[in-house]
């Protein structure tokens, strides 16, 4: 497909590998013949304690170069998240100015959020580079999940200027999904020839099902889990209400519950769970890093969860975790979003939006119902395989990439 054609990929809100849409873009243009660079925050600690940084001499992760810059992550409050947005800002700044000179770059291929780097893409393109801007949330909405009153609605509005500036600043615009490609077309103003949708989902031959671990089942005879981010727009609070309500008053206490994942709601969801009484059914074991590990988590639960509530982001969104789920053939219990139902259809229970005793109760009919499980676990691989995996996706990146390179 190239030439020896270098790429770098930007991402400030995780890091790769753990950024599995990211690392299947990286590593598909590397089969593909690209030189792929990728500058991303670093884990907050690396396993012996110390701050991890590779900005000068990156990481050779699988032939690709990572360079990995140190960021505090904001957990709270519109200053920390301007702090940590800035900061990682003049990093990525650093450097990419810093590949540029030391090997140069064809393509920039940047994500959000936050929609904050369209002065560095504009930068490149007046020195000749394609830029490829992957749009991975509706950033404004993300503000409003998140905020209120006067800083949202300033805070907002900057959003809006900056996703505008985000889309304008690409030679193509990738969208995550049909909703968001609306949006790229409507506020975006972007023309649809200069839009292709390249939607999350998990690689065919490395997101697969292992055996299940009985001893994380803890002696309980079910498990549900959930595995994702814990911010405010995720639904932690939502699920630990239907889990309340599945052991105080309905008086089921034979399912342990596990919630896989880290982020700035965790802390108060742990503590309603003590408030709640329910700690003994419910189980944080953090931020899973390693992939056979989290696997085996999800492959010995009997129902997986998605509980993110109605948001105007939520609305237009596609979550990795319900091609995951399906991925691993399990049953999916979920609110109903008009993307999480195009995706999962039939490997999916949904229900209606908030209503936490009904996500409760959907859960015990499952767990109750074996042949429905696996009836709803084989459809959902069955659709995996034969349209929503990341092999059936890859083409349309490399037409991305052929737009952008045709407009340089």
């Amino acid at each position: 497909m190239t030439d020896d054609k270098k790429v770098l990929i930007v991402v400030e809100n995780s890091w790769v590998p753990h950024d599995k849409r990211v690392w299947y873009e990286a590593t598909t243009l590397r089969d593909a013949g690209w030189q792929v660079a990728v500058i991303c925050p670093a884990p907050s600690r690396a396993p012996g304690g110390e701050v991890i940084d590779t900005t000068r001499t990156p990481e050779i992760l699988e032939g690709i170069r990572v360079y990995r810059f140190p960021m505090v992550e904001a957990w709270h409050g519109v200053l920390s998240y301007l702090r940590e947005y800035l900061t990682a800002f003049y990093a990525i700044a650093r450097v990419s100015w810093r590949v540029w000179r030391e090997h140069r770059f064809d393509v920039l291929h940047f994500s959000n959020p936050p929609d904050l780097f369209s002065p560095i893409a504009m930068f490149y393109r007046l020195l000749g580079v394609s830029v490829v801007f992957d749009h991975h949330d509706l950033f404004p909405e993300l503000v409003l999940c998140r905020y209120h009153g006067l800083a949202a609605r300033v805070f907002y509005a900057g959003a809006r200027v900056g996703e505008f500036l985000s889309f304008h600043s690409a030679n193509v615009v990738i969208s995550t999904n049909e909703s968001y490609r609306r949006v790229a077309l409507g506020r975006g103003k972007v023309p649809p020839e200069r839009i292709v949708v390249v939607r999350n989902g998990p690689k065919r031959e490395q997101f697969i099902p292992v055996g299940p671990v009985p001893s994380l089942k803890r002696g309980f005879p079910y498990m549900a889990a959930f595995a994702g981010v814990m911010g405010p727009e995720d639904g932690v609070d939502e699920l630990l209400q239907s889990i309340r309500y599945i052991v105080n008053e309905l008086g089921r206490r034979d399912i342990l519950f596990v919630l896989l994942g880290d982020g700035s709601v965790r802390e108060q969801a742990q503590a309603n769970a003590a408030a709640w009484g329910i700690t003994d059914v419910v189980d944080f074991p953090g931020m899973i890093r390693d992939d056979f590990v989290l696997r085996q988590y999800l492959c010995t639960a009997d129902v997986l969860l998605s509980p993110e509530p109605l948001t105007p982001l939520n609305i237009c969104s596609t979550f990795i975790k319900v091609g995951e789920y399906m991925a691993l053939g399990k049953p999916i219990v979920a609110y109903e979003l008009p993307e999480t139902r195009h995706t999962a259809q039939d490997a999916a229970v949904y229900l209606k939006p908030g209503d936490t005793q009904a996500f409760g109760r959907a859960i015990l009919t499952l767990l109750d119902d074996l042949p429905r499980r696996q009836v709803m676990g084989e459809t959902g691989q069955k659709r995996i395989k034969e349209c929503l995996c990341w092999e059936h996706q890859q083409d349309e990146l490399f037409r991305a990439y052929a737009i952008a390179t045709s407009r340089r």
